[in-house]
């Protein structure tokens, strides 16, 4: 039985702000709030396209979507809060208030989730955050065998590693690439959002793109999204990894990752996240809801037909990193719908509605 770890913050519920709240942001005004308070490794996610925001210049915003059910409209916040923590409490209370319908948050450090639950959410393991302090990190030691191989590839392979702005890459061949990759997934031709964030086929604000090249020939990509502490980067978290699977070697993308790496360290940014492994490690906690816990751990064993939770978990587990939990904060919703709306959000659900329907009745 686990418990949200402690802290020493304290909450500020006689934050009053001169600004009130509203949707009316600007993607200038997301960033700049970005680069101030953005620390969360997912942070980035928040400025994903077709997202409402809600919030002001001066304080911060939550970010969310709409999913709307027979009967229901749940709002799904998938990231922390963008503000500073002092107005944190305050900003949940007034994005409850004004913004109507249910509301579920997924993906939210503790810190979050402390906040939540004095407003009367239950709270849940999500899954788990992998990250590597480039200051510690060595490839040495028996479970980094597979990492060794990898960042050893170019001694069997003719691959090289450029990072690049857009226009210097084929576009075609980049796009070429993601379409081979989503065809072999579950999601089929369909892009993930909300808890990762699509790729964006053009040049991006602070997002670093590193490619891979077989005999001069793209054969795979990772893009990393910053994440922010005090105006300054504080890391970046590998969102999006593809790779052609006819031509690229085993080993390319840990490749492309650990070459970022070392060009990061070089320039004195500490910090890689691997993102969140969902529903990775999920234990029972003080006060959850059990069936909610019951059905991330039944998805986890059982749902690799919608999405390959396991082979995330693994992939991610390798590098031996940082784990920091995760959590999901809900309100009296329903489990199933809570479940229909996660996965209708995130475009898991539309795979197939027959097998949700399928797992809801064994539940």
């Amino acid at each position: 039985m686990t418990s949200l770890p402690s802290s020493s913050t304290v909450l500020h519920d006689a934050f009053s702000p001169n600004e009130d709240c509203d949707g009316n942001l600007t993607l200038a005004d997301c960033q700049a709030l970005l680069a101030r308070y953005g620390s969360q490794s997912s942070a980035y996610f928040t400025l994903q396209q077709d997202t409402p925001r809600f919030g002001a210049r001066s304080i911060g915003f939550i970010a969310y979507r709409v999913v709307r059910i027979p009967g229901f409209r749940f709002n799904i916040v998938f990231a922390n809060p963008v503000c500073d923590p002092k107005a944190r409490s305050w900003l949940l209370g007034r994005f409850l208030k004004q913004v109507p319908g249910r509301h579920l948050f997924v993906g939210i450090d503790a810190a979050v989730s402390r906040d939540l639950a004095t407003l009367g959410f239950r709270i849940n393991e999500f899954g788990t955050e992998f990250s590597i302090d480039l200051t510690e990190f060595s490839l040495a030691g028996k479970h980094k065998k597979q990492l060794r191989h990898a960042a050893n590839l170019h001694k069997r392979s003719p691959v090289t590693v450029q990072e690049q702005a857009w226009d210097e890459v084929d576009a075609y061949q980049v796009a070429t690439i993601s379409s081979q990759w989503r065809s072999t997934k579950a999601v089929g031709t369909r892009e993930l959002s909300l808890l990762t964030r699509p790729p964006v086929m053009s040049e991006e604000w602070g997002v670093r793109k590193f490619y891979g090249y077989l005999d001069g020939k793209l054969a795979g990509y990772v893009f990393f999204d910053p994440y922010f502490r005090d105006g300054r980067v504080a890391g970046y978290t590998a969102n999006i990894l593809r790779q052609d699977l006819e031509r690229a070697p085993t080993g390319l993308l840990d490749y492309i990752i650990l070459q970022a790496m070392e060009r990061f360290r070089e320039e004195g940014v500490n910090e890689v996240s691997l993102g969140i492994a969902p529903l990775y490690n999920i234990e029972a906690m003080s006060h959850d809801r059990p069936m909610i816990r019951r059905v991330a751990q039944f998805l986890y064993n059982r749902g690799n037909r919608l999405y390959a939770f396991r082979a995330l978990g693994y992939h991610k587990s390798r590098y031996r990193a940082r784990e920091a939990k995760w959590y999901i904060a809900t309100d009296s919703s329903s489990v199933l719908g809570i479940a229909w709306s996660i996965l209708q959000g995130t475009g898991v659900l539309s795979l197939s509605t027959q097998w949700a329907s399928d797992t809801a009745l064994r539940l």
